[in-house]
């Protein structure tokens, strides 16, 4: 069995370790130990502070906030391999930040166009795979395969959406919410409003099963845009 590092053990690398859990051997590796030590107890894997266990791996995820990431190459650069398959998935970190380690291993980006809280409740998400080296880019889909759709692409694209798409997303949630309130809805209302009705039919319109209310309204706005 292959062997998969996961740098980060927040929201994001939690999930992706969860699905990737019995499917690799994996290894969790995080400053926070606790964290790390609770999530490898939980799925019965290595976890560990250390980054010099790096090499025992085949494939290494990056999965941690964009200001750290600079200060994470420098620190694993010591261990990287010609082989290894390094793989950023921080939206707003690009392939340009791994210059200084492009001779020490193959870097690859696998941007999420997804929520970690909704694809963990079993949304599909669309991963991009990006990267210079075909056979990396390869074995890179292969894994992401295996948490949801994947398409090989630009990886710049998916800062833009990801970013729109959570701006207007947060607008609708606060006008929502501010709506309600103003005619009187109690608060403990308001959350079921925004995460059942809200993003039912959001998710509804997003795959074209919008129902007659949610027709009407689009007819509307196509009416008012033309």
């Amino acid at each position: 069995m292959e062997t998969l590092a996961i740098v980060g053990t927040g929201r994001m690398g939690s999930l992706l370790a969860r699905k990737l859990s019995g499917k690799y051997k994996l290894i969790l590796i995080d400053k926070d130990i606790r964290q790390c030590g609770q999530l490898a107890r939980e799925l019965g894997v290595e976890g560990i502070i250390e980054y010099s266990i790096l090499a025992k791996t085949d494939f290494i995820i990056l999965a941690l906030p964009a200001s750290i990431i600079p200060e994470a190459i420098n620190e694993i650069k010591p261990f990287l391999k010609q082989e290894h398959v390094l793989i950023n998935v921080s939206t707003d970190t690009g392939l340009e930040e791994f210059n200084t380690v492009k001779n020490f291993c193959k870097p690859v980006s696998a941007k999420i166009i997804g929520h970690a809280l909704q694809i963990g409740f079993g949304e599909l998400p669309l991963i991009i795979i990006d990267g210079e080296d075909e056979r990396a880019r390869n074995k890179t889909a292969e894994i992401f395969s295996n948490i949801g759709a994947v398409k090989f692409g630009s990886e710049k694209i998916v800062a833009d959406i990801n970013h729109i798409a959570s701006e207007e997303g947060i607008k609708a949630a606060y006008n929502i919410q501010n709506k309600l309130k103003q005619i009187g809805i109690p608060e403990e209302y308001i959350s079921f409003a925004i995460r059942n009705v809200a993003c039912g039919t959001m998710n509804a319109y997003s795959i074209g099963d919008a129902g007659p209310f949610a027709r009407e309204i689009i007819k509307k706005l196509n009416q008012k845009n033309d």
